[in-house]
This record gives C-alpha cells, sequence and structure tokens, in this order.
C-alpha cells in the first residue's frame, strides 16, 4: 500500500502533469486535468441534453445598462451553444488553452481561477449590448488568451520561471492562440485570414480578451512586487 501511495503522489507530480516551477504539494497539484475535462464535458453534455435551450435556467438581459441579472443571463449564455460545430469548437479551444493552465496551476487553483474568470469576461460583455446577446464559450476563451499572453511575457522576466518546458509550450501556445484568433466561421463555416479577423470582428471576444490582459496584468504584477518584497526584506 506504501509503494502504491508513493506511486501515485510521484505521477501526480511529474513535470508532465505539473510546472517543474511550482510545488505539487496536494492543494496545487495537477489531478490528471480534471478541472478542464469536467469543464469540457459540461458544455457537450448541456448541448446534447437542451441543445440551445437552457430552459429554467435561462434569463432574459435588460439591455442598456448593467445590472446582476445582465451578468447571470451572461454567465448562463456561455454554457449555452447553437449547434454541434460551434459546441465542439470551443471546446476544442478551451482544452487547449485549459490543459496549458491546469497544468502551472494545478487542478484546485484552476477551478478557483476558472470561478473568477468566467464571470469576470461576462462583466466585460454586460458593458455592450451586443455581446451580451450572444452565446458560446469562445468569450471566456479569449479571456483565457489574454491571461495566458501576460502569463507568458512575465515567465520571461521572471528567472525562476523560465523553466524550458514552460518556455517551448508557452511559445506553442501563443502560435495556437494566434491561429484562433485568425479564424473566421463558427457556428456553420470554417475559415481563416491571414490577421486576427476573429478578435477584431467579435465584440465579445475583443471584451474577454482584454478582460483577461486585466486579470493576467493584476494577478501577475501583485506576484511579481510581493516576491521583490520578499527578496529586499531579506537581503
Amino acid at each position: 500500500m506504501d509503494a502504491e501511495k508513493i506511486r501515485r503522489e510521484k505521477f501526480l507530480s511529474s513535470r508532465l502533469l505539473n510546472d517543474g516551477c511550482k510545488s505539487t504539494a496536494r492543494r496545487n497539484a495537477n489531478y490528471c486535468f480534471a478541472v478542464t475535462a469536467a469543464i469540457a464535458a459540461l458544455n457537450i453534455i448541456l448541448y446534447a441534453v437542451r441543445g440551445s435551450d437552457t430552459g429554467d435556467f435561462s434569463v432574459d438581459p435588460v439591455w442598456g445598462s448593467f445590472s446582476v441579472n445582465n451578468l447571470f443571463a451572461a454567465v448562463v449564455r456561455c454554457f449555452t451553444h447553437s449547434n454541434w460545430q460551434h459546441v465542439l469548437l470551443n471546446m476544442l479551444c478551451f482544452l487547449i488553452a485549459g490543459i496549458y493552465l491546469e497544468r502551472k496551476k494545478g487542478s484546485l487553483p484552476f477551478l478557483l481561477f476558472m470561478a473568477l474568470m468566467i464571470p469576470f469576461t461576462k462583466f466585460s460583455t454586460c458593458t455592450n449590448d451586443i455581446s451580451l446577446g450572444g452565446i458560446g464559450f469562445s468569450g471566456v476563451n479569449y479571456g483565457l488568451y489574454g491571461y495566458i499572453a501576460v502569463e507568458y511575457i512575465f515567465t520571461l522576466l521572471r528567472r525562476r520561471k523560465r523553466d524550458i518546458i514552460n518556455i517551448v509550450a508557452g511559445a506553442a501556445m501563443l502560435g495556437l492562440i494566434y491561429f484562433a484568433m485568425c479564424f473566421n466561421g463558427g457556428t456553420s463555416s470554417v475559415g481563416f485570414e491571414w490577421y486576427p479577423y476573429d478578435l477584431l470582428h467579435n465584440l465579445a471576444h475583443a471584451s474577454g480578451f482584454v478582460a483577461g490582459l486585466v486579470l493576467g496584468l493584476v494577478e501577475q504584477g501583485t506576484e511579481w512586487l510581493c516576491v521583490g518584497r520578499r527578496t529586499d526584506g531579506e537581503q
């Protein structure tokens, strides 16, 4: 039993599952990307069961002003999709970003992070009438894209986080993010442009991206300042 426990703990602390620059205690270990898989499964199951109709969970937004009602409506709408192509493309994009972040944060911290990211990106959509009427998880995906862009820059700036896996994985992630931004389609067609067409032509995506940038700057900047003050105090 002890040998099995040691083997399991060693697996959960492996560098394939976890960023080598963070502690792999139980509270921040990556439990085989369980949170990413659960969120993707939830979206797919909801569409399989309810289609585009969220039934009693649906709340109609009130146009023209921010309210808790609008925020709740926007959160519900991010788990609503128009067809199978829409939900599967959104979940493919989410899986790529979620796997990257869950490896770096750990499963429980990533769960808390998503509990903040979803309403935060939806808060930004409540500031305008256009994107509030949209459905789908793509606005949250763009929030993750903005956050990852900031997080990667801070990874390069901080020596203790310049693990080779982090550098290579982050560079590949930025390439995939740019590829996603060039997407032209979603619910009925598939196409690509050479420039970030999808970001520039969808206000919900743009507002989600900006929200992710803000969240990333606040979190990474705060961590940078805290580490700097702790280092100065030890000298």
